[in-house]
């Protein structure tokens, strides 16, 4: 027991060299005839030069932790055989331990599978989850997994009062569950019973003295005087039963329960870093199967074949975080991670639910880690995410606003900024609400907005699209020189991408008309250098059409018939005719069939208050 506590200590344990087992650390003998050696306070204790010093590496926890296996392990010659057999991969092999967690799993929903577990011993489960972690730590995942498996082979799930006051792992109290409470509980839990047992016994006997004080012949005027003496003894008993029990009972809910919870959430714990190992090797296996197809242009790039082990009939990471949630239904970071599972599976509104349950979880505690915080930031993200998806928009407002407020400056918040800002303009109809974000993505990204900035990030599109979300917000406050100036900013990204896209679709025709004269030249030649050469010059029109595409996305993307429109309702507003003209001009050339319709009406309009000086409305506020 003080081997493994020192563990964590600076105090080495002796690992034999040849078969790396623990030695036990003998006591030397003592020469009496030996002269006494003075100790010097504050002196330095002469260390052996062979031996480390200082605190352990991964590497040595490691080592002692297995030394101290192995010397358990060589005492049985079937269970070493067996952790030999794991280690060396002789006869255990992926496929062993799959079966050894279906084992693991069934426990979950069948009864009677004890046979899985060997024991209740605290010491080796601690041993082999301490290795387990440790490996983890190390990035060893396989060897993580056998420790994993091998630690609850040592340790049911599922404990009894029974097993609280009489099991095995009293003798190995490693965890800290308390043997003493433990017994204490077993003392109460006898005094009860005997209490229960003797007042039955004192209820009998009144019967039986009845019976023979009547056939001793004794007068019955006296019996009545005699009874209520044996029911006053009846009564004390009775007393200090429900003393005993109400001993018990108080026993068992501030002893039991409380070994329970304890025992719970050490289990539920091991079972979820269990769970992240199995997932890994889950997604190193997913990882092996990919391959590139590189045969040929269309369709190329990484695919990830069928894996059966993944999708068939063996979901281990998912069936391990249930265990874990049903043996501690409070577990955070178990119901956050079950959430996510719900996420992916396209499940939003379990999802939801699991999410809002792991983040009460983890706002109860006052102070959390580093971790916790950063997944309470992204809990708070999803349930917004997950919320708007739901049309539940308002619930999605409050959560963006949470995320915003608790998450540190990142490039995650950047980018989430504008959507939060997009979402309270566009789904609920708040550019107020939507502003201070929009604001903030802006400062970031944008040169016009912060002129400080090095250089723009090149996210044209989202710029004009933050700068209208922020002129409805002027034109909401009645600021209209101020909206005037974003929705020019605005127009001025569109141009930008147009631009761009104008000089992609010279390219294009530039590569087209290279092609042809390529074309051309193999009537006359079939070498392979022009074949190459052709063949060539069709990746690179591809690679343009593929540039054309991502422009005409980005410019479509933004709003411009509504900022030309309102542009030239502000033109107007300053007596601007002929700026109103252009703009919706600019209308009939780039908008639709309706929006065509009504530019035209516009014009006729202008043209008649330019000639009749009677001022008439926009048609297009009215739409």
């Amino acid at each position: 027991m003080e081997e493994v506590k020192s563990l964590d200590t600076e105090k080495r344990i002796n690992i034999d060299e040849d078969s790396g087992i623990a030695l036990r650390d003998e006591p030397k003998p003592v020469d009496p005839n030996a002269p006494d050696v003075p100790v010097i306070p504050g002196a330095d204790l002469p260390v052996d030069p062979g031996q480390e010093t200082g605190p352990k590496n991964l590497e040595t926890k490691i080592r002692e932790a297995e030394g101290l296996l192995k010397r358990y392990y060589s005492q049985f010659i079937e269970e070493k055989r067996i952790w030999e057999d794991r280690e060396k991969g002789n006869v255990y092999n992926s496929r062993t331990e799959m079966n050894d967690i279906r084992l693991l799993l069934w426990q979950s929903t069948h009864k009677h599978s004890e046979t899985f577990i060997v024991r209740d011993s605290p010491l080796l489960y601690y041993l082999h989850t301490k290795l387990a972690k440790l490996y983890v730590e190390s990035e060893k995942f396989a060897p993580a997994l056998r420790h994993y498996i091998a630690a609850f082979r040592y340790h049911p799930l599922e404990m009894t009062e029974e097993g609280f006051r009489m099991g095995e792992w009293q003798k190995e109290d490693v965890l800290g569950y308390d043997e003493s409470s433990a017994k204490e509980h077993e003392r109460l839990y006898k005094e009860w019973i005997q209490a229960e047992q003797k007042l039955k016994k004192a209820k009998d006997d009144i019967h039986l003295k009845e019976s023979n004080w009547i056939r001793e012949g004794k007068q019955l005027s006296d019996l009545v005087s005699q009874r209520k003496l044996w029911s006053d003894e009846v009564r004390l008993i009775e007393e200090t039963r429900k003393n005993a029990k109400s001993n018990y009972e108080d026993s068992y809910n501030k002893r039991y329960l409380v070994y329970l919870n304890k025992r719970k959430q050490i289990e539920s714990n091991d079972l979820y870093a269990f769970s992240n190992v199995v997932k890994k090797l889950e997604d190193d296996n997913k990882e092996r199967l990919k391959i590139v197809n590189k045969l040929g242009t269309a369709g190329k790039g990484i695919y990830v074949l069928f894996d059966y082990k993944r999708n068939t009939d063996f979901f281990a990471y998912e069936l391990i975080l249930e265990r874990a949630y049903r043996i501690w239904n409070e577990n955070p970071n178990v119901l956050n991670d079950i959430a996510e599972q719900y996420r992916q599976d396209g499940k939003k509104e379990k999802a939801a639910d699991f999410y809002e349950k792991a983040l009460n979880e983890y706002l109860k505690n006052p102070n959390p880690t580093d971790e916790e915080k950063e997944k309470i930031i992204k809990a708070n993200l999803r349930l917004a995410t997950i919320n708007a998806d739901l049309k539940r928009n308002i619930l999605a407002g409050n959560y963006y606003e949470t995320f915003f407020k608790l998450s540190p400056d990142t490039l995650e918040k950047t980018r989430v900024s504008y959507e939060i800002g997009v979402f309270f303009n566009h789904k609920i109809g708040d550019p107020e609400r939507g502003a201070s974000f929009l604001t903030y993505w802006l400062e970031k990204n944008s040169k016009d907005w912060n002129p400080s900035l090095a250089e723009d990030t090149g996210l044209p599109e989202m710029e004009s699209i933050a700068y209208f979300y922020l002129s409805k917000k002027d034109k909401k406050l009645k600021k209209f020189e101020l909206e005037q100036n974003k929705l020019n900013i605005a127009l001025v990204q569109w141009k930008k991408i147009d631009e761009k896209l104008i000089l992609a679709e010279k390219e294009r025709l530039e590569l087209i008309e290279k092609k042809q004269t390529l074309k051309k030249d193999l009537m006359v030649t079939t070498l392979d250098d022009a074949l190459s050469q052709y063949r060539l010059m069709d990746l690179k029109i591809e690679d343009q059409e593929a540039v054309i595409r991502v422009l005409e996305t980005k410019r479509n993307k933004i709003p411009l018939i509504k900022i030309l429109f309102r542009l030239g309702v502000l033109a107007e507003e300053n007596r601007d005719y002929k700026k109103a003209q252009e703009y919706y001009e600019f209308v009939i050339k780039e908008g639709g069939e309706t929006d065509i319709r009504v530019a035209l009406k516009e014009l006729e309009r202008i043209k008649k208050i330019l000639e009749t000086g009677n001022i008439e409305p926009p048609i297009n506020e009215s739409i």
